[in-house]
């Protein structure tokens, strides 16, 4: 399954994300990762949760994103779910439409290794494409 939290610069997405995250952990069974570009909410994702600041390593655009992540799912096959916040600013990307190629990659790995995604996209709702609201 993959998730959309979209919004404007600074209607609460992160928080939304956050606290979806620690409110997972009462029904998962196996690990959360949540990805960000930035250590200032470390503070605020449960201690039990798996959080990544992506700056950490490097990573900046789609290939190294979904690289990542494959490496990261390859080597703990007991994730569930993977929170990535500000994904467009991750990816260096212009708009939401430049993240389609790595949807379209998230999916065939959600589908073989059965684990969620949950993105943030920081858009206003006019801007959403269609094929976000098609996984809706």
């Amino acid at each position: 399954m993959i998730e959309f939290v979209y919004g404007a610069k600074g209607s609460g997405k992160t928080k939304k994300m956050i606290d979806m995250a620690n409110a997972e952990l009462e029904t998962s069974k196996g690990q959360i990762l949540f990805i960000n570009d930035r250590d200032k909410y470390r503070v605020t994702v449960d201690t039990q949760i798996r959080f990544i600041n992506s700056d950490d390593f490097g990573i900046k655009g789609e290939d190294e994103l979904y690289g990542f992540i494959c490496g990261v799912l390859g080597s703990n096959y007991d994730v569930d779910t993977v929170y990535i916040d500000n994904l467009l600013r991750i990816l260096n990307a212009d708009g939401p439409n430049d993240a389609e190629g790595l949807l379209k990659r998230l999916d065939a790995i959600q589908k073989q290794q059965d684990v969620k995604f949950v993105l943030s996209l920081s858009c206003d709702e006019k801007e959403i494409p269609e094929w976000v609201k098609n996984y809706k």
